[in-house]
């Protein structure tokens, strides 16, 4: 938890800074790579759910900790953006309004018209947002097969097995961990082309 926080404020002093130089996108993949390997180390530690927690508080922890990935990716693609010299694409590349919420999904796609390659994460990404607002109660709880298809696609086949649609999912650490390595491979991928864009510039 402590290194999660951590690398938090590194991403949010990357996004306070402005520029698109190349060190406040290393330190912005930094970040995302240690907010996810703490949850990537904990689905390989933790073993079956945590009895002691009850389930709207384990679902709710899960919210947080999506949103919290969100959150990285978007101060990534900030960077990204800067270090490119592309505009800025809303309030999200502005470094006085981060707003709770963010599209990452959308602004993947602004990026993949620049480099090229991110559909089908962007399709996950929808995924994995619908079911953090659903964890976060910004969102209905959608019927069972709708709950599993969307899970299915935003950890790429990690085991899930659901309850009944009236009561709150069981999220897995081990499905937190798929989430987290994909998140990861996309910060690899934004951050090796666009640290080349960075240093061509």
């Amino acid at each position: 938890m402590a290194e999660r926080i951590l690398g938090q404020a590194r991403a949010d002093r990357a996004l306070r800074r402005g520029g698109g130089d190349s060190a406040a996108l290393d330190t912005a993949h930094a970040a995302m790579a240690a907010g996810c390997r703490f949850l990537i180390v904990r689905g390989l530690t933790v073993q079956g759910p945590e009895s002691a927690i009850r389930p709207n508080i384990r679902l709710r922890r899960v919210g947080n900790c999506l949103n919290e990935l969100d959150r990285f990716l978007s101060v990534l693609i900030t960077e990204c953006v800067r270090a490119a010299g592309l505009a800025p694409d809303g309030p999200a590349d502005g470094a006085d309004d981060f707003p709770r919420r963010l599209d990452t999904a959308r602004r993947l796609r602004r990026i993949e018209a620049h480099c090229g390659y991110f559909s089908a994460a962007t399709t996950r990404l929808r995924a994995i947002g619908r079911i953090r607002e659903m964890a976060c109660g910004d969102g209905l709880l959608r019927p069972g097969a709708w709950l599993e298809r969307d899970m299915a696609v935003a950890t790429a086949g990690a085991e899930f097995v659901p309850g009944q649609p009236t009561k709150a999912p069981e999220i897995s650490d081990q499905a937190l961990a798929a989430i987290a390595e994909f998140y990861v491979s996309i910060a690899d991928r934004l951050h090796v082309f666009f640290a080349a864009t960075a240093a061509e510039a």
